[in-house]
């Protein structure tokens, strides 16, 4: 059983590796995109407006859109990274068997908050396939298919760390290093793991 996990751990764990340098591209794009974006809109205000008098109200728009979009991209990376905020607090105090009890607890949590975000997310396409913003024209479920993208992307890398956790191959709250880099663990994480590997 454990071999089979750890082979779906693996499997999906490639996958997301692929997914997570196609992201990267895109939100470099956006990243790029915006950045010119709000570039031409000081300029305008500032100097194109003495000399031409076409408007420019739509980059404000982009830019807003963009930095969304840019968010729930990189959501999923993340929470892969374990770059999202934490506090440490009650998981420094606990031993072993606590950690694991409070991993499974914050995985409930997480699973639920996903749950809920995929249904209001969908519910937002949906009421919204009719409207189009303001200055860009573009349609609403363009706009605001952002969260529900988001929370795919954070629900797939959190049933990977999740197998990855049940098989042995990551510790809890530690997150998937990019392969590249080499991390070296505390002697308390390299002992939790030896633990985990023995169990």
């Amino acid at each position: 059983m454990k071999k089979a996990v750890c082979g779906i751990y693996n499997g999906m764990n490639k996958i997301s590796g692929v997914i997570q340098k196609f992201l990267e591209a895109v939100v470099v794009l956006l990243v790029l995109s915006c950045a010119a974006d709000l570039l031409l809109q000081v300029t305008y205000r500032f100097i194109l407006v003495n000399f031409v008098s076409w408007s420019c109200s739509w980059t404000t728009e982009y830019a807003q859109d963009a930095l969304i979009w840019i968010t729930y991209l990189m959501v999923g990376i993340c929470y892969k990274e374990g770059s999202m905020a934490s506090v440490n607090v009650i998981y420094d105090k606990l031993g072993k068997k606590g950690k694991v009890v409070l991993y499974c607890i914050t995985r409930v949590i997480v699973f639920i908050f996903l749950v809920m975000g995929l249904k209001y997310g969908w519910d937002a396409i949906i009421s919204m396939l009719t409207w189009s913003s303001t200055s860009l024209h573009l349609p609403g479920y363009l706009l605001y298919s952002a969260p529900f993208l988001g929370c795919i992307l954070m629900g797939y890398e959190a049933v990977t760390e999740t197998l990855g956790v049940l098989c042995g191959e990551l510790l809890p709250f530690v997150g998937r290093p990019p392969k590249e880099e080499e991390i070296e663990l505390t002697e308390q994480e390299k002992e939790e793991l030896r633990s985990i590997e023995g169990e």
